[in-house]
């Protein structure tokens, strides 16, 4: 597997996740990371450059080039990354979502009648 792969899966154990969860955290479909883990073929950028973005706290030369320590603001080279607390509230995340769906539920309705009106 390649660096970046591994450094992916290094991250999601880090955050205490699924690939999967990561992959709907950074936007990606069902299986894109998974099946290149599991295919050891190589991902799109905007992949890398979301996890950048979305967990900021991890070492973009560490991600890349497995250089340096994993965590930003570490003294010393990390062979495996340690646990540290997730940044991400999912509570917070899951309804956020929810109000969302439920405000696209009703948009959804209003122009169903709007079209059965026509």
């Amino acid at each position: 597997m390649n660096n970046i792969l591994k450094n992916f899966k290094y991250i999601a154990d880090n955050e205490g996740i699924t690939i999967s969860k990561l992959e709907l955290i950074i936007g990606a479909s069902k299986g894109v990371l998974s099946r290149a883990i599991a295919n050891n073929s190589d991902i799109q950028s905007k992949w890398i450059s979301k996890i950048v973005e979305i967990y900021p706290k991890y070492n973009c030369e560490w991600l890349i080039k497995n250089e340096g320590p994993m965590i930003k603001n570490e003294n010393s080279h990390l062979s495996e990354p340690q646990i540290t607390e997730t940044s991400i509230n999912y509570k917070e995340l899951a309804e956020s979502r929810k109000e969302t769906i439920e405000s696209m539920k009703k948009q959804i309705l209003y122009l169903e009648e709007k079209i059965a009106n026509i």
